[in-house]
């Protein structure tokens, strides 16, 4: 998707998405904050000083991020400075940028890019994925969120979303083939989004299925 079509969905990205996504299956509180909880799970004792919310878009991780890392220094990066707006009155205290230049002089202790690189032309993956690279900390870690093209709620949802119209899923082996080809040096993996609301009472089991191809997304955790 362009710039120009980030700006347009800017104000409206939060009611698009919803209204993309069946009543059943709807819990954007939820889809939001869950990726920064496993996050912080994985993290676990370490205390990242300063993150990097990779496409943040309109700052829909961002409160989350500041809520699981209340002592880390926040920046968010998109190509669409409309939406930098929006994550700015969600999260004030966030530095926001879209010349990614700015990041060249910035080191990171972790990245998230919450699903974001189906978004990106398959060609210009590899260079968005390295640039993240270089600009971690020596033993940063990177986290990346995609949709399972492997789902069928998954992709009956995206083929109808309004601003997915241009993007192209990729799957978990695309993922960890990128993750190769940019040189982290180990790389753990897994399913999630197993249960949907009414089956919630089931998502503690989620870590013990990740290995199954089923639920909704995926992510990669990477090493420098």
């Amino acid at each position: 998707m362009a710039k120009s079509e980030f700006d347009k969905f800017a104000q409206d990205y939060d009611r698009v998405l919803g209204e993309s996504i069946p009543d059943g299956l709807n819990e954007d509180g939820y889809f939001a904050e869950y990726k920064i909880a496993l996050m912080a799970k994985r993290l676990k004792d370490r205390q990242p000083r300063r993150i990097l919310d990779f496409g943040c878009g309109a700052g829909r991780s961002l409160p989350h991020l500041a809520q699981y890392f209340p002592d880390a220094e926040l920046w968010g990066f998109d190509v669409s400075q409309d939406s930098l707006n929006f994550a700015h009155e969600r999260t004030p205290s966030a530095h926001l940028f879209s010349d990614w230049s700015i990041a060249e002089y910035v080191s990171f202790d972790a990245i998230v890019a919450a699903n974001v690189f189906h978004h990106i032309p398959p060609d210009q993956r590899p260079l968005a994925l390295d640039r993240c690279n270089r600009a971690l900390a020596p033993n940063g870690i990177m986290f990346l969120f995609e949709h399972n093209p492997l789902n069928p709620a998954t992709r009956w949802i995206f083929e109808r979303c309004p601003f997915d119209v241009d993007a192209e899923m990729l799957s978990l082996r695309t993922a960890l083939d990128l993750t190769k080809a940019a040189g982290f040096s180990t790389e753990q993996h897994g399913y999630t989004l197993f249960f949907p609301r009414p089956l919630a009472a089931l998502r503690g089991f989620e870590p013990y299925l990740k290995r199954l191809p089923l639920g909704a997304q995926y992510y990669v955790q990477m090493e420098k």
